[in-house]
């Protein structure tokens, strides 16, 4: 693939945002346990991260998926593990079903938030008994009036501690 001056003006956004205020706290959230994450995800939402091959009706930016790719490797220079794993999940596992099939009630609800960075969301997959092998998942929803209720355990959920959602 060749990336046009667009993928590389992105590109130093992304390493900027990193450089300037992720990579300089590191040591210090990882000593802490915990990162900021309401506070990091507004930034990236703020400079348009978390939204890049989203609908622009719902905040995005609407452009192809190898720009996410271009986000993707310089997020990847975080000097850990977990901030580029929350980053991922929030725009490549919880909100792509979102901006594809959910109403425009539920995009406006929780994919606008998640992309501005307002909120924070997870999914719940891992479970004891598949992993996270989604075809094994013994989970269940239950329709209770206007509601589901919803049963099963999971063993851990990438951003749940902080989540707005899940």
């Amino acid at each position: 693939m060749i990336f046009t001056q667009e993928h590389e003006a992105l590109r130093r956004t992304v390493r900027g945002f990193v450089e300037r205020e992720i990579n300089p706290h590191v040591d210090e959230w990882e000593k802490a346990g915990h990162f900021p994450i309401h506070d990091i995800f507004r930034q990236a939402g703020d400079l348009g991260l978390l939204g890049i091959s989203k609908p622009e009706k719902f905040g995005g930016m609407g452009l192809d998926y190898s720009y996410s790719i271009v986000a993707a490797e310089e997020f990847g220079t975080i000097r850990c593990g977990g901030i580029p794993m929350s980053i991922g999940v929030q725009t490549d596992m919880c909100t792509p079903a979102l901006a594809r099939f959910g109403s425009d009630e539920l995009r406006d609800e929780f994919l606008r938030p998640a992309i501005s960075g307002e909120q924070v969301g997870c999914i719940g997959v891992s479970e004891t008994g598949a992993g996270s092998d989604v075809a094994g998942l013994k989970t269940h929803a239950r329709k209770d009036g206007d509601d589901y209720v919803i049963n099963g355990s999971k063993m851990w959920i990438t951003n749940s501690p902080s989540a707005d959602f899940i």
